[in-house]
C-alpha cells in the first residue's frame, strides 16, 4: 500500500492515482463528502476487490462519480427535465441519481433493474481524474455498514488490502449525499443528505 500527501505533492498524487486506476488498482481518495474508494467501472478485478475489502453485498451495485454533466452520456442515455434542473442546481455537490438506461460501457456496475448511482462531487481533484480517466466508480472507504473513517491513515488500519491512499486531510462531519430516485416518472427522495427535501423540490417548481 502506497499513501501520497496531497497537500506534499498534488501532482504526484494525480499521476500515481491515474497509473494504479489503469493497472486495475484500487485507489481510496478524499472527496467532498466523505473518503471513497474507487476503481475504474471496466475493471472486474479492481471491482471484485473492493467488494472484497468492504464485505459489501455483490446485491449493492457501486456509484460512479463523473467530472461533470459532459460525462452524463457515458453512463446513461436517460434524460428527463427534472435530471436536467437537477444537476444544474446541485452539482458539482452532495447529489446522488439514480438513473435508467445504462449505457453498454456501465454493465458492470448498473443493477439487475438495469440502473446506475452517479453524482458529480464538489472535489477539484476527482474531477481532474474522472476528466482524464473517464468515468469512475467509487463508494465509501470503510468496511460495510460502519461508519467510514475521517482520516487515511483510519483508511489504511480498516482497508489494508488498497493499493494507493491518497491522503487529503481529515475529512470531519462528512455527510453522505441526498440519493433521488429518477427511474419513474415521479422523482423520490431515497435518503436525504446535504440537499435537504425542501431544496430539492423547489429546484424543480
Amino acid at each position: 500500500m502506497e499513501l501520497i500527501k496531497i497537500l506534499e505533492d498534488e501532482t504526484q498524487a494525480e499521476a500515481a492515482t491515474k497509473k494504479t486506476l489503469a493497472n486495475s488498482g484500487v485507489v481510496v481518495l478524499p472527496t467532498d463528502t466523505v473518503y471513497g474508494i474507487f476503481s475504474l467501472p471496466s475493471k472486474k478485478t479492481a471491482l471484485e476487490k473492493i467488494y472484497a475489502l468492504k464485505k459489501r453485498p455483490e446485491s449493492m451495485p457501486l456509484p460512479i462519480l463523473i467530472s461533470g454533466v459532459e460525462q452524463l452520456p457515458q453512463v446513461s442515455s436517460f434524460q428527463s427535465q427534472a435530471l436536467d434542473s437537477l444537476v444544474r442546481t446541485f452539482w458539482p455537490g452532495p447529489l446522488t441519481v439514480i438513473l435508467p438506461n445504462p449505457t453498454p460501457n456501465m454493465s458492470l456496475v448498473a443493477s439487475q433493474e438495469q440502473t446506475i448511482a452517479l453524482r458529480c462531487p464538489d472535489n477539484d481533484f476527482v474531477r481532474r481524474i474522472a476528466t482524464d480517466m473517464g468515468p469512475l466508480a467509487a463508494t465509501s472507504a470503510n468496511i460495510h455498514g460502519e461508519d467510514t473513517p475521517e482520516t487515511a491513515t483510519g483508511i489504511a488500519n480498516v482497508l489494508q488490502g488498497v493499493d494507493l491512499i491518497i491522503d487529503g486531510g481529515r475529512l470531519k462531519d462528512g455527510i453522505a449525499s441526498t440519493l433521488v430516485d429518477l427511474t419513474q416518472s415521479t422523482p423520490k427522495i431515497l435518503r436525504e443528505g446535504p440537499v435537504t427535501k425542501d431544496m430539492f423540490f423547489k429546484s424543480l417548481e
